[in-house]
């Protein structure tokens, strides 16, 4: 037991590294796993409607390149703004803004009169669609026993897959009766009432409290939940061991020690996975039209195609923590093959499915698993910002990504030669994975034969 007897001093990252899963990792997962699939609807709701907001305004369709790229600019800034605001002011914080963010103007977006109206409304929703990200992700990492941590992150991301699924339904059976608003009032809606019972329920993250407020009672209470069979007095104390040089942060421990080399992969990954999972996701609908499905049917693929992601999430995610960053060369290289296939002319209905099914659940796969791994590679003080950076790159991706489908829909471009574009970068993440992969094995060799000083160690 992580407990000093004479000053009944608890380190409560120890004691939560060491835990076996409880109901208080229960409770935070779910809340967690809500969170993500409200952000799942609410992100995907745009992508799923896209044909309908096109024919609702007459537009061409590199017009909703713009929103998209307007979108995910919003969610870029989310993710840097709102992992600031998760180091600084909490988890928890971060987490019910981030929410409320994003439900508010997907509830104005149905009052939209333009397309630019359209625009503005997913900007404003993209702020806390990225926002929600980096505080969930600390939040889980920081919860779950070391020995889950990925699955743990990855498994959260299930109920982003759930999300998009969901209201691939929605929109399949929906609009054709109310209209592409609906989407936006079902994500808008589940939103607001998340947020309330975030508010009353979401626990803080105990390592980010004990770095920070060690001394504020809802922290005894939460490792009172975390640890019940733990005798607490009252000159118990809780810390968290760390790094004397990581007790402030400061943009210089993202680039310290081993993070000068996994910064810079990460970033890369990110951004180049980004290219493709986002890109794809965004124009899924209207490329499943082009290669030949109807409306309804296409948006029907895409939910199956989110289902199909929450089985390869879980995979994964057991595969990274049983052999490393490495596995995820599984999902890309998969992804790549299928995306490129898919633009095949003369497919059958029945193998456009498959392929897509296939294409998007292996790319969602690849998406979640770097969302999994980024947290384990930065410190408590500063994990907020190294996640909010990481993403960031990628949501810069996403931002040139579909603009320049957009372009090249607009040039008339064939269907095989767009997916190429889209499906291309997942190799980059392949090797990137691989590098990270080595170098985590190379930060576990040097801890085992103790050969690293304190300052290089992760906490």
């Amino acid at each position: 037991m992580p407990m000093n007897p004479h000053t009944h001093e608890i380190d409560v990252g120890e004691l939560l590294e060491s835990r076996k899963l409880g109901r208080f990792h229960a409770v935070a997962f779910a809340l967690c796993f809500l969170i993500l699939f409200v952000d799942g609807l609410d992100y995907s709701a745009a992508n799923v409607g896209a044909p309908a907001i096109l024919r609702a305004f007459n537009a061409e369709r590199e017009a909703m390149g713009t929103v998209f790229g307007w979108g995910y600019f919003g969610i870029f800034i989310g993710s840097v703004v709102f992992g600031i605001v998760g180091d600084r002011y909490g988890r928890k914080l971060g987490a019910v803004l981030g929410v409320l963010a994003y439900s508010l103007p997907a509830l104005l977006t149905p009052l939209a009169s333009s397309l630019d109206e359209v625009t503005l409304f997913r900007f404003l929703a993209g702020i806390g669609i990225g926002g929600v990200v980096p505080n969930t992700i600390a939040l889980l990492t920081e919860t779950a026993p070391k020995r889950f941590r990925v699955s743990a992150v990855m498994a959260g991301f299930v109920g982003y897959s759930l999300g998009n699924a969901t209201i691939g339904q929605v929109a399949a059976w929906f609009i054709p009766t109310f209209g592409w608003s609906i989407v936006f009032l079902v994500a808008g809606t589940a939103g607001t009432i998340l947020s309330v019972v975030l508010l009353l329920a979401l626990p803080e993250s105990i390592p980010f409290l004990a770095a920070t407020k060690p001394d504020v009672p809802r922290l005894r209470a939460l490792v009172a939940r975390a640890a019940p069979e733990l005798l607490l007095s009252s000159e118990s104390r809780f810390v968290l061991r760390r790094p004397a040089n990581e007790m402030k942060f400061s943009l210089d421990l993202l680039f310290s020690g081993y993070r000068r080399y996994a910064t810079p992969l990460l970033w890369i990954a990110f951004f180049a996975e980004s290219l493709t999972y986002m890109t794809l996701s965004a124009w899924f609908a209207v490329i499943l039209e082009a290669a030949g499905l109807p409306p309804t049917q296409a948006a029907l693929v895409f939910s199956y195609s989110a289902i199909g992601g929450i089985f390869a999430i879980l995979i994964l995610g057991r595969l990274i923590d049983q052999f490393g960053p490495k596995a995820t060369v599984l999902t890309a290289v998969t992804a790549v093959s299928a995306i490129i296939y898919l633009g095949t002319p003369g497919l059958s209905p029945a193998l456009i499915t498959l392929l897509a099914i296939g294409g998007l659940a292996c790319a969602a796969a690849t998406h979640q698993s770097l969302n999994g791994i980024v947290g384990g590679f930065y410190p408590t003080i500063v994990r907020g910002n190294g996640v909010g950076y990481a993403t960031g790159m990628g949501r810069i991706a996403a931002i040139v990504g579909p603009i320049i489908v957009g372009r090249l829909f607009a040039a008339k471009l064939p269907l095989n030669e767009i997916v190429v574009f889209i499906a291309a970068p997942d190799l980059v993440v392949a090797a990137a994975c691989v590098a990270l992969d080595r170098l985590r094995r190379s930060r576990l060799m040097l801890e085992d034969s103790a050969l690293v000083t304190p300052v290089k160690q992760p906490a």
